[in-house]
């Protein structure tokens, strides 16, 4: 072998053995990278299942809390609706009472007056003024005393007043207006013995006011056409306005601010005139 042959040779195995070295080294490189990559991804699967597990156990209590708290806000959502519809019933039961007891108040008014508004209503008003002097209108109207009158109100244990907050203040006013006129027609005919003027009742200043604040406009033009029979027609038209309040008030069906304000007026009204019988 010559020198350069033999130069050759070496340089040649050191070539292959740099080769083999680097294809050593790099295959170390990748087996480590591999390695390390493998015991990365082995912890991170460990911590993924980990955290799902957590994530699952924390989603059931959650879901555990959730439903309870549903459960709960069910349950006080229907004891609150129970007791509403208890509330309801009970309200319901109270407004019927006070409906009844009221009309029952009308009824006892209407059957204690007495014969003598049956005269009055027979006459024309153009014989209201000579009736003074009748002895079917003197006999009647002696029985008119201020006490007997007083008793033609309820002498129940509980006032009638109590019954105001259940029926509202529309149908109290217009059963307020009902016993005030009625009362103060009497009074007036009590003084019609000495005082023709007094039996024309439908004059009376008191009287017309609250009338007019009670009935529609023409209510009233046909209130003052009539010639006779003008007490029966109010008490038909204030005690069909005091049913008609009532069938609202069992509905449930509120007044409006209209008849509310009306309402104010009528109280008012009935008022000064119950204080002007007394007075008087």
């Amino acid at each position: 072998m010559s020198f350069q042959d033999y130069i050759i040779s070496i340089l040649s195995s050191a070539v292959v053995s740099g080769a083999l070295v680097g294809i050593l080294i790099w295959l170390s490189r990748e087996w480590m990278s591999a390695r390390i990559k493998g015991s990365i991804q082995h912890e991170y699967d460990q911590k993924l299942e980990a955290h799902k597990a957590q994530l699952k156990a924390e989603n059931e209590v959650a879901f555990l809390e959730l439903r309870s708290a549903i459960e709960r806000e069910a349950a006080l959502h229907a004891a609150a609706h129970a007791s509403f519809s208890e509330g309801q019933k009970a309200a319901m039961e109270r407004k019927l009472s006070a409906v009844d007891r009221l009309w029952g108040q009308v009824i006892h008014l209407r059957g204690s007056l007495p014969p003598i508004l049956t005269f009055i209503d027979v006459l024309t008003v153009d014989e209201y003024k000579g009736a003074k002097d009748h002895p079917t209108f003197q006999a009647l109207s002696g029985e008119l005393s201020p006490e007997k009158v007083a008793g033609m109100i309820s002498k129940e244990d509980a006032p009638i007043e109590n019954v105001r907050p259940y029926v509202g203040e529309y149908m109290w006013a217009i059963f307020f207006s009902y016993q005030a006129i009625m009362l103060r027609l009497l009074f007036l005919l009590h003084l019609g013995r000495d005082d023709a003027a007094k039996i024309e009742w439908h004059k009376d200043s008191g009287v017309r006011q609250l009338m007019e604040a009670v009935l529609r406009k023409k209510e009233i033009e046909e209130f003052d056409a009539m010639q006779f029979g003008k007490v029966s027609w109010l008490q038909r038209q204030l005690e069909s306005k005091i049913l008609t309040a009532s069938a609202k008030v069992i509905s449930g069906e509120e007044f409006g601010e209209e008849a509310l304000n009306q309402a104010r007026l009528i109280q008012q009204r009935a008022a000064q005139l119950q204080a002007e019988t007394k007075t008087a």
